[in-house]
């Protein structure tokens, strides 16, 4: 098998497109195959009958919130001048629907975002300039953090150790 670390673009198993290593997922059992996030979040509402959430978030100012989440190291495709899709490659995170009169004080929308690694997405947005909390440690197992977009939404950001 070739080394991961030194492969500049990865075939996905399932579409056959290829990735940067970084947009793959290897099966456990089959280190062999690896799978695009795209075609993971296409395939997550088949399995066994579970369902594939994608959240969607109020926004009060499209622009500050495509920026945000550009500085956040994700894509913005907007759908329409009130709507638009947050992309992490091929696989959608989240939506951004504008509601205007949205007062980001008073919004209690909230998302939690299961990553690989908390430690390296908390560098990554602190170094962006990101409103981010400190990492911690829950009792529960938790490795988090969260950070509020400019209309009030959070978002948690973690893994179980």
């Amino acid at each position: 098998m070739t080394n991961v670390s030194q492969e500049t673009t990865v075939t996905c198993g399932c579409c056959g497109a290829p990735k940067p290593p970084d947009e793959v997922a290897r099966l456990s059992h089959h280190p062999e195959i690896a799978v695009c996030g795209g075609c993971v979040h296409g395939m997550a509402g088949r399995l066994a009958n579970r369902p594939s959430i994608t959240p969607i978030f109020p926004v009060h100012d499209m622009p500050a919130a495509r920026e945000f989440w550009t500085r956040a190291g994700l894509q913005v495709e907007e759908y329409s001048p009130e709507y638009a899709f947050v992309m992490f490659g091929d696989a959608e995170v989240l939506h951004l629907d504008l509601r205007a009169e949205l007062d980001p004080e008073h919004n209690a929308a909230a998302v939690y975002i299961h990553i690989p690694d908390p430690h390296d997405w908390h560098a990554r947005l602190k170094a962006q300039g990101l409103p981010v909390s400190d990492v911690v440690v829950e009792p529960w197992g938790m490795i988090e953090f969260s950070v509020k977009d400019p209309s009030g939404n959070l978002i948690r950001m973690g893994r179980n150790d």
